[in-house]
């Protein structure tokens, strides 16, 4: 699911590159072929930079469940479809929407701005890039990943077992993902260091 991930948002960061934002980033516009590769559908809905839009000023489109808090007050940008896809991923990893309410309200005022409490963020090994997914649909812009291919290298980093950055470690946890990356090396120093300490309990 890292790796479907990933690939989604390097994809959403291209289309962004290109002046495009998607803005109705959910589960079934995501396509996966029969090779395995996986595919953002549906631009209907699609934002091009420089070019004059088909809906009014102050017109909501979108899927509302999935919908980032500031597109209520009729701002979007890159950072709006990290938060849909961050709210996609979750529910693909934990079979259920982040947020219970069938569709969200439009009134910005009773929007919720964070996913429903019965709806951690799973801590099941399978599903830590729940952790990512999190970061991804935080209420405000600024504190989720501000591109989305920063959520695509982070989701990287948990498929290859390194610290991420929505999820912070600590030295020991740093340690142990670097053992498991080198397990010879790390064998070969545990055991000199434990000849080392019997060494010197002996002296």
């Amino acid at each position: 699911m890292a790796a479907l991930g990933a690939r989604v948002a390097e994809a959403l960061h291209y289309a962004h590159a290109q002046g495009i934002l998607h803005r109705d980033v959910k589960p079934s516009n995501l396509l996966l072929d029969a090779q395995g590769a996986i595919w953002v559908t549906d631009f209907g809905l699609a934002r091009v930079e420089g070019l004059q839009e088909l809906t009014g000023t102050g017109d909501i489109v979108g899927t509302l469940r999935y919908m980032a808090p500031e597109r209520f007050r009729g701002q979007a940008d890159a950072r709006s479809d990290v938060y849909s896809l961050g709210l996609t991923l979750y529910e693909l990893l934990t079979l259920r929407a982040a947020f219970d309410e069938a569709d969200r309200p439009a009134d910005p005022a009773h929007h919720p701005g964070q996913p429903a409490a019965a709806a951690p963020v799973p801590a099941a090994p399978a599903a830590r890039p729940g952790n990512d997914c999190a970061q991804g649909h935080r209420p405000g812009a600024g504190t989720r990943y501000q591109t989305a291919q920063a959520l695509a290298e982070d989701l990287e980093r948990f498929r290859n077992d390194r610290p991420i950055l929505a999820r912070p470690i600590r030295w020991w946890g740093r340690l142990l993902k670097w053992a498991k990356r080198r397990p010879a090396v790390a064998t070969l120093l545990l055991a000199l260091a434990t000849a080392l300490l019997g060494c010197w309990s002996l002296g």
